[in-house]
């Protein structure tokens, strides 16, 4: 079993707890969000394992590499440029709406361009890194930060305070027609293979089954728990009022003989680094397509004007975007990037499959 492949995965589907897909499931728990979740399932395993199987054909090379060689130069820029501006809106959305919380709930009062620069001095460093420096700084932040992570869960699967007749009311609701906001949300959960894209430099020898095992387990793990979690503590109705739910229902738990009794204190602490991570990883791929394109890649002065935009639309986002803008924006993009995803997905698997040939 590959680590470092597991590693993309569990980040994507972490970071996405506390961002805005549990906010969008509850939001249609009545309206097709269940029968979502589970076709987003086979779904989201089907994208991994194509364009795995499509990847690994061409063993520690990123797309910059395996399109080097192309003669098609306007064909490259705009495949790199597209897929870039996923990958980098990705880190953006994540970027914006965890400046969102920590303003909301750790300090009110301090502005959000000063949360802002302290992210982006530390986003800078890390993704001018090489690709397995970046994948080192990942698996250590993963192997912190998990371990409490599962331990918050288990708390909240064990609590008092948890309803599983709430959760039962919701699933009652399986046979309502797929919601495709909801559908586009829940897949999201399982693109962490798409950092692939570049970060297969460091991927070691071809992808085994249990890889893809693994991923549909903690699929189904994660989605329920993100989805029904929630619920269980604030009710089936009461649950659509939180902007995010899992906040909330971390402040409903506590550790009674602990240092610190407040989880939300330590849930968010451990996702301060879980999100500068997340964010440093879709921009170093957002960076390192760019860097592709260009045809000096050693080029300090072009890598820098790079920066320089990536740090012009942080600054952008943070201040024009409040949260039910940002909110709006987010389910937008999420169905726009699961059609972009799904049609990225089939056309390289099926162009790796006759280049191999």
């Amino acid at each position: 079993m590959n680590r470092y492949f597991l590693y993309l995965i569990m980040l994507n589907m972490m970071i996405n707890v506390i961002i805005f897909v549990p906010k969008i499931l509850i939001q249609y728990r009545y309206e097709g969000a269940v029968s979502a979740v589970l076709i987003a399932i086979p779904i989201g395993v089907s994208l991994t394992v194509l364009y795995c199987k499509a990847i690994s054909k061409f063993p520690e090379k990123a797309l910059p590499e395996i399109f080097e060689k192309t003669n098609y130069r306007f064909i490259k820029i705009i495949h790199f440029g597209s897929v870039q501006a996923f990958t980098f809106i990705a880190g953006l959305i994540t970027l914006v709406g965890f400046i969102d919380i920590l303003s909301r709930f750790i300090d009110p009062e301090m502005p959000k361009i000063f949360i802002l620069i302290i992210y982006l001095i530390g986003i800078i460093l890390i993704i001018q890194m090489p690709t397995e420096r970046v994948m080192y700084f990942l698996e250590i932040v993963l192997f912190l930060n998990t371990p409490l992570i599962f331990f918050i869960i288990f708390k909240a699967l064990t609590s008092q305070g948890l309803s599983w007749d709430s959760m039962f009311e919701v699933g009652t609701h399986l046979f309502e027609v797929p919601n495709l906001k909801a559908l586009a949300a829940a897949t999201y959960v399982f693109s962490g293979y798409t950092n692939l894209m570049i970060f297969n430099r460091v991927i070691k020898g071809k992808l085994k089954i249990w890889n893809f095992i693994a991923v549909f387990f903690l699929g189904i793990f994660n989605l329920f728990t993100t989805f029904l979690i929630p619920i269980g503590f604030h009710g089936s109705d009461g649950a659509q009022e939180f902007l995010y739910p899992w906040i909330s229902t971390a402040d409903s738990l506590r550790l009674v003989y602990s240092p610190i009794e407040r989880v939300i204190f330590l849930f968010l602490m451990f996702y301060m680094s879980i999100s500068l991570v997340s964010i440093s990883v879709h921009w170093h791929v957002a960076l390192e397509l760019l860097k592709g394109i260009f045809k000096d890649k050693g080029s300090k002065k072009k890598e820098w004007t790079v920066l320089s935009f990536f740090i012009v639309f942080a600054v952008t986002g943070v201040l024009y975007f409040n949260t039910v803008l940002l909110n709006k924006f987010t389910v937008y993009w999420l169905q726009i990037r699961f059609g972009f995803e799904v049609a990225l997905v089939v056309i390289f698997f099926l162009w790796a499959r006759r280049k191999k040939a």
